[in-house]
Order: structure tokens, then C-alpha cells, then sequence
């Protein structure tokens, strides 16, 4: 049996685990990488890059590659209200009129790993079937590949394999919460009539409280998907897939995808958002990205999320086995990730989700911003990294309103 020894050992080279990989590289610490596909590998996600994730890709050297791939720059928002009202977001700021983008996963990821292979090892078809201990701590794993069977002995284990993480689930820490998990679809389409560079989100009385998005990707190709929390679907009695295709059947949608072409089926997946009482870190491990349950409650975005989580992870992993003081990654992992995503704003997140079950409170929204340029700035300024948290803290509150 191959065994090797390092001081971290990543379990999934999505965004979260890519990131931790090369953060960990630049930190001196030797790093294996593994996952259980070959990449470049297509991923479920709405493909949607913040600027947040623009920041982080531009600092491990990986941006120039993701532009070079198929992708669509994004500068502008379209929101529509359940009764079909809609206005229109500026997303730009001052030097970067487009400073969020649309790739593919596949493409995206595999641009990450491809950095990931010149600073680390990177050990693809590696299916990870065993998570071992020493005395209660974690102390590597064990995998298998088209070779037969392996180990990595390492110092520190990272779980950053998804939302049904076999490294959370070999330790006990995996858990799944319909009431606070979505769940989405995901289908491309070819022919579709967007507007450059404009990404559309659609509240819909059959997703509420949660939407449809259209966002282009390039080379004339649209993701479509929609995400809605996973208890009210239960609750619904509905399929996912169905709710999907009824969406797009709507008569507001129906003409647009008439005569497009689906590329491929309509594909659905969890998004595990934060429960800030869950084991995400102890003697040995970690768990990053969608593993840890990341996902914003509201957007529904994870890209960003994982990303920083990687980076924290990274830093605090460098720390402990480098400083030779007594941090624990069990206190210091948790604490430092919630500080960097900011609870407070992951909270308020939750609080807006719960706002957004009500249709027509999104239509007097999206209604007077369209009637009022000053209302359409308030809302502008939720995409502003300046000015995102007050406004949101005032879409909850009730004097906004009167």
C-alpha cells in the first residue's frame, strides 16, 4: 500500500480545497491534495464569481487564467418582483465596471487546480474511504485510486469534500437541517436572449423565498437554475426538477425558452448554509467550504465563502504547527472563520430570507425602486462592499418602511 506523509492532507479540490491548498503552499507547509474525480470535472453551481471570489482568484495568481476561459464579465443586475415588475442594478464601482463574472465550474476549478499541481501534490481518482485516528486526533486517511489502495499520513486533515463530506461524515460531524439547507437546479441553455454582461433574478410566488436566476456564461450559453429552501419543498409535497421546468413554463418565461436548446439535464444539489453550533474544527481536522455548511442564507452563493474559508484555514493550520504556542484548531478555526464571513451579516442573511417569503413585500420593493432613483441606490448599495451591511440591516427594519 502507497503511503506518503505530509502536513496537511485536502479532501476535495473544489474552490475551498484549491485555495487551502495553495494558501498552505505559499505558508512553506507541504500540502496533499485529493479528490475523487479527474479535472477538469463538471460541478452543480450556479457559476456566478463575486467580486469578493474576483478578489481572491487575482491574488493566487489563477485570474488571468479564468478570463482567458469562456466566461461572461458581469456589470449589471436585473430583478423582477412576483408580479413581474422589474429594475435594473448597477453593479460597477469606481475602476471596475464589471467586477463580477459568470464560468463554468468546470472551467473555474479546474483553473484552480491547475495552479494547485506546481505547488503541492495533487492526487486525482483518489477516493477517500477512511479518516484515521492516533489517541483521538486525527491523523491522516486512507483512499483508494485506480492503483489500489493508499494512506496519507499527515499533521493536519482538511474536509473540504462538500456538502456530504465523507470527512465529516467519518467523524460524526456531518449534519443536515432541512429548515436551514436550500436546495437548487441547475440546467444550461443554448440561444437564450440575455443582455451582455447582466446577470436576471426572478422572485417567483413557486420559489419563494427563494428565486430563479438566468446568468450567462459565455459562448452563448446560459445557466438557469432556481433555489428554494429544502423544508419548503418538502413541505410542498413537489419535485425539485418539476418545479424547474414548471418555472420556465410560466408565461412571463415561456417564449424566451421556447426555441432554446438545453444542453444536458437539469441537474439538482444541497446548499449547506451556516450553523454556527456545528464541530467544524478539532484535534487534527478541519472542515472547509460547503463541508463546513458555508453558503449564504439569502444569495445563495458559496463560491466566495469557500474561498475565504480556504484562506482562513490555511492561515490557522500555518499557525499552530509553525508557532509552537498553544492554538488549538478547535478554538481558533471557528472563531477566525465567523470573524472573516462575519456572523453578524450571515445572521441577517437568515433574517432576509424570512422577509423574503412574502410576495408582496418584494413587489412594494422592487415597485418603488423602479418608481424612485433614491430607493433604486438603497438597493445598489446591498452589492457595495461599502454599503452592504446598512442596508441590509435596514431592509429588516420596519421604520424603512413606513
Amino acid at each position: 500500500m502507497k503511503t506518503r506523509s505530509c502536513d496537511i492532507a485536502v479532501v476535495g479540490a473544489g474552490p475551498a480545497g484549491a485555495a487551502t491548498a495553495l494558501y498552505a503552499a505559499r505558508a512553506g507547509l507541504d500540502v496533499v491534495l485529493l479528490d475523487r474525480h479527474r479535472f477538469p470535472r463538471d460541478k452543480i453551481c450556479g457559476d456566478a464569481v463575486a467580486r469578493k471570489s474576483v478578489a481572491h482568484l487575482r491574488e493566487l495568481g489563477v485570474l488571468d487564467q479564468v478570463r482567458a476561459c469562456a466566461h461572461e464579465p458581469v456589470g449589471r443586475a436585473v430583478l423582477s418582483s412576483p408580479r413581474g415588475a422589474s429594475i435594473e442594478v448597477d453593479l460597477s464601482s469606481a475602476g471596475e465596471p464589471t467586477p463580477h463574472l459568470v464560468c463554468r465550474r468546470e472551467l473555474l476549478d479546474n483553473a484552480l487546480v491547475v495552479a494547485a499541481r506546481r505547488h503541492a501534490t495533487v492526487l486525482e481518482g483518489a477516493r477517500v474511504t477512511d479518516v484515521t485516528h492516533d489517541d483521538g486526533r486525527v491523523t491522516g486517511l486512507g483512499y483508494r485510486d485506480e492503483s489500489g489502495a493508499g494512506a496519507v499520513r499527515a499533521r493536519v486533515v482538511v474536509g473540504a469534500d462538500g456538502f456530504d463530506s465523507v470527512v465529516a461524515r467519518r467523524l460524526g460531524h456531518y449534519r443536515h437541517d432541512s429548515a436551514r439547507w436550500c436546495v437548487a437546479t441547475r440546467g444550461y441553455y443554448r440561444g437564450l436572449d440575455v443582455a451582455p454582461g447582466t446577470v436576471e433574478v426572478h422572485f417567483l410566488p413557486e420559489t419563494l423565498p427563494g428565486f430563479l436566476w438566468i446568468f450567462p456564461t459565455g459562448d452563448g450559453i446560459a445557466n438557469v437554475g432556481l433555489g428554494i429552501v429544502h423544508a419548503e419543498l418538502k413541505r410542498r409535497g413537489v419535485g425539485l426538477r418539476a418545479v424547474h421546468e414548471a418555472v420556465l413554463a410560466l408565461p412571463r418565461f415561456r417564449e424566451r425558452f421556447r426555441h432554446t436548446e438545453r444542453i444536458g439535464a437539469v441537474h439538482g444539489w444541497n446548499l449547506p448554509t451556516p450553523d454556527f453550533g456545528r464541530t467544524i474544527a478539532g484535534d487534527g481536522f478541519l472542515l472547509a467550504g460547503d463541508a463546513a455548511g458555508l453558503v449564504d442564507p439569502f444569495s445563495g452563493e458559496g463560491i466566495g465563502n469557500a474561498l475565504d474559508s480556504g484562506r482562513v484555514a490555511a492561515d490557522v493550520i500555518a499557525e499552530h504547527l509553525q508557532s509552537g504556542t498553544n492554538l488549538t484548531l478547535a478554538e481558533a478555526y471557528p472563531a477566525r472563520l465567523w470573524q472573516t464571513l462575519d456572523r453578524d451579516e450571515l445572521r441577517l442573511h437568515y433574517r432576509l430570507r424570512s422577509l423574503a417569503r412574502h410576495a408582496g413585500l418584494i413587489d412594494f420593493l422592487v415597485g418603488r425602486a423602479a418608481a424612485r432613483p433614491d430607493v433604486l441606490d438603497w438597493i445598489r448599495g446591498m452589492t457595495a462592499a461599502r454599503d452592504a451591511v446598512a442596508s441590509k440591516r435596514a431592509l429588516v427594519s420596519p421604520i424603512t418602511y413606513a
